[in-house]
């Protein structure tokens, strides 16, 4: 059997639609799994093709998550058949599981009974019985992890994007889940209801049915899920953002003054605030493979900036959501980008990634600035909301669905913003109002000098 990465994903690119939103994950998950059934259905069919080309008289078919083995055997002992005969076409499970391993064990198993059928020297043993299915296979919590990135990666293309989620999983895996016990619904039920936080647990819940699933363990643990609580964040102002930018060299600089080798990072951490500020990028997008010579091109006439296809939502050009601060922030400047460019890189691993955006993080707190990298991108969302932005044109150039927007990002509007919200709407209301005003004045104002100029003209008339 080839390498499951190299074959089944060959030709498959996800959707890039995982923007957390339940309709863009489930379109990323429903898409997957049509790939990966219609590959597993061809690779059936295949395999009985190589087992009918080769005499082989049996075949193999998928059912109910199992891989089972199809042929006319003589008649189980102690049956009879209802026409006298002394054979039977029989379906005969022995636990294989229904995924592309389970496709090269499956074919085994095919050609070892059909050599026993084309000898004459088949008998009903123990395993073609099933006794040896029907007892009870078990695995413990630390066998499985052992197991998991092969398991997770029997259902999904190996990408940047997913090898992230992965080191996220197992590392999570390692907190809640590692021990001796054996895998159940009911020890998986016990591990998640030990987690203190429910900010985590939604995130453990479908790891345990991740677990679960590959085990064919059918469980529903929803009730699990802990009930969303309103949270409260503060979003920072477009002046906070714009004194903000001042401290990377005020109070980063000053931290690593005199080492050399860190001692002019701010500049780089400078420019990827700016970007962030700007741009509403997630941190990840402006240091995995940005078009920065795009960026500075005579080309780009609106100043947009390229977020790479291997990003979480994939391509998009955004435009910026505060045009002024480009050259406020001096986001072009060459120096600064000639270090983000060092610093990106086109062939990192997920790991490598993971820990660069948490260094952005961390240069925030070497800074002394009260807000994070992901405030700045809230901030943008809230800031097109107040301009008056299309909500789908919002949601595109920040690069998630209409409902992310509107049911995600909506929710740190804030009473601040909001009274933004009234004001500028009664603002513009009394500008209308005002508008109104003087416009019935000045059609008052024409029709007197209507009158007036009819008067000059047609003295006998009037």
């Amino acid at each position: 059997m080839e390498d499951i990465q190299g074959k089944v994903f060959e030709d498959f690119e996800p959707p890039a639609t995982t923007d957390g939103s339940y309709l863009g994950l489930k379109r990323h998950v429903t898409e997957t799994r049509k790939h990966l059934q219609a590959k597993f259905e061809e690779e059936i069919a295949q395999i009985n093709k190589r087992l009918k080309a080769g005499k082989t008289k049996v075949s193999i078919e998928s059912r109910r998550g199992t891989i089972q083995l199809r042929a006319t055997l003589p008649l189980k002992p102690g049956e009879l058949h209802p026409k006298g005969k002394d054979k039977k076409q029989y379906t005969i499970s022995l636990g294989i599981p229904a995924n592309f391993d389970g496709l090269k064990t499956a074919e085994e198993e095919a050609q070892e009974l059909g050599k026993l059928i084309a000898r004459k020297t088949f008998i009903w043993n123990d395993k073609y019985l099933g006794v040896q299915n029907k007892k009870k296979k078990t695995i413990t919590f630390d066998e499985f992890y052992e197991q998991f990135e092969e398991r997770y990666f029997s259902e999904r293309k190996k990408t940047i994007k997913s090898e992230g989620t992965l080191i996220n999983y197992k590392r999570r895996y390692r907190a809640v889940f590692s021990g001796s016990e054996i895998i159940t619904e009911f020890s998986v039920r016990e591990k998640i209801k030990k987690v203190p936080y429910d900010a985590s647990k939604r995130t453990i819940v479908t790891m345990g049915k991740i677990i679960l699933n590959s085990l064919g363990i059918k469980a529903n643990l929803s009730e699990l899920i802990p009930k969303t609580k309103p949270q409260q964040r503060l979003i920072p102002t477009d002046r906070e953002i714009e004194k903000g930018i001042f401290f990377f060299e005020t109070h980063f600089h000053q931290k690593v003054k005199g080492q050399t080798k860190y001692e002019n990072n701010w500049l780089k951490y400078k420019t990827i605030y700016a970007l962030l500020a700007v741009y509403g990028l997630r941190p990840r997008e402006a240091i995995n493979n940005p078009d920065l010579d795009w960026l500075v091109s005579p080309e780009n006439e609106h100043n947009t900036f390229k977020v790479h296809e291997s990003n979480k939502t994939g391509y998009r050009e955004v435009f910026p959501f505060v045009p002024e601060w480009i050259e406020i922030f001096d986001v072009k400047n060459q120096q600064g980008l000639h270090m983000l460019k060092d610093y990106s890189f086109s062939k990192g691993t997920a790991i490598q990634l993971s820990s660069k955006v948490n260094k952005i993080a961390g240069s925030f707190k070497s800074c002394g600035i009260s807000f994070s990298p992901y405030d700045l991108r809230h901030a943008c969302a809230i800031r097109a909301h107040l301009q008056g932005v299309p909500i789908k044109a919002a949601a595109d150039n920040l690069g998630h669905s209409v409902e992310m927007h509107t049911k995600v990002y909506q929710r740190w509007f804030g009473l601040e913003n909001r009274r933004k919200a009234f004001n500028q709407a009664f603002n513009h209301m009394s500008k209308l109002e005002e508008l109104e005003a003087e416009n019935i004045g000045l059609k008052k104002r024409i029709t007197q000098l209507e009158t007036e100029l009819a008067r000059f003209k047609f003295p006998q008339m009037m």
